[in-house]
């Protein structure tokens, strides 16, 4: 069953800014609340993808250096590829924007550091039958804690939001170097 140490370390790994809590702050910023309160569901659904592959291989490949580090190269490729886009993009609040946000949430969750985390040392390789439910878990709390971040971006001031878009790609890309770092030095 999830324990009590498994819930808290979630709860504080999803509340610690990283690439997808920088997008859905974004989504808020740009599009406002109602419209970007189904971001976090594209944030649940590439945790649930995510952290289950991670299960998965961290089972497959213990001991493996070489695939840990392509995995994070990956990461560090998509989230530059992402500072880069969200760089050059005007502010806009329509229905191509909110989808594209949406696509860009999924694939930077899918993508996310936290999810190798959390698969591979998180939930108990024991866990076997129950890591559906730890997975699940981990991925309807990171729907409500998604959800502050969404909150946190619409009430940023006019004068920031509007330049959320270059924030977010600024942050990303810190992310991406950092991830680059972490992959080429172990």
């Amino acid at each position: 069953m999830v324990t009590l140490y498994f819930v808290l370390s979630t709860l504080l790994i999803l509340l610690t800014p990283g690439p997808t809590n920088t997008v859905l702050a974004t989504c808020g910023a740009s599009l406002g609340i109602r419209h970007a309160a189904i971001m976090p569901f594209a944030e649940a659904i590439g945790y649930f993808l995510a952290v289950s592959f991670f299960v998965v291989l961290a089972d497959r490949v213990q001991g493996n250096a070489s695939a840990f580090v392509a995995t994070k190269l990956l990461a560090a490729g998509w989230l530059l590829y992402s500072a880069v886009k969200l760089w050059g993009m005007p502010l806009r609040t329509d229905a191509k924007s909110a989808r594209q946000l949406f696509v860009r949430v999924l694939l930077t969750t899918i993508v996310n550091p936290k999810a190798m985390l959390v698969g591979a040392v998180l939930i108990p390789s024991e866990a076997d039958v129950a890591v559906s439910i730890w997975v699940a878990t981990y991925a309807a709390m990171s729907t409500l804690v998604g959800f502050g971040w969404v909150v946190f971006g619409a009430c940023l001031p006019f004068g920031v939001r509007r330049h959320s878009y270059k924030l977010a790609s600024l942050v990303l890309g810190g992310f991406s170097m950092a991830a680059m770092a972490s992959a080429l030095s172990g």
